[in-house]
């Protein structure tokens, strides 16, 4: 073998480097405190974790943008009593980032509460320093509970 295709090998095979690790960290950590938002109703939080272009696929299919989304959120009908993420998958691609997992909750919507769970896929979206979540789309999970 080569000098030359033996270090193109080593490149594209090692083990992921201390920057796509710390990366992900970093997105983990932008998964917690979106969580935390969501469970304390922290508009002020969810508006900065959002990007402006932002592009929410709902249970039903229904599309939002972020003005659409803040206003859903800011609305009083509703609230968590749990919301736990579960099986996070996070794949660093350079400046984006791709989560999936599961949330178990618990939501009261207009004093009736549901249980369930759901599959979600986040994507987020690094300009700069500063990572915004620019893709977001849930699935029910059918006759699930926590």
């Amino acid at each position: 073998m080569s000098l030359s295709i033996f270090l193109l090998l080593l490149v594209f095979f090692q083990p992921a480097s201390v920057s796509t690790q710390v990366t992900a960290g970093t997105v983990t950590e932008l998964e917690q405190r979106f969580t935390t938002a969501l469970m304390k109703k922290d508009a002020v939080a969810l508006h900065e974790l959002l990007a402006d272009d932002l592009l929410h696929i709902g249970f039903e299919g229904q599309f939002a943008g972020k003005a659409e989304y803040m206003a859903f959120f800011k609305r009083d009908i509703w609230h968590y009593r749990k919301y736990e993420p579960t099986n996070l998958r996070v794949k660093v691609l350079g400046n984006v980032a791709v989560v999936t997992g599961r949330v178990d909750r618990i939501i009261v919507i207009s004093g009736k509460e549901t249980t369930g769970a759901f599959a979600f896929t986040h994507v987020w979206l690094r300009t700069g320093d500063l990572w915004r979540q620019t893709s977001s789309q849930v699935t029910t999970i059918p006759n699930s509970t926590p």
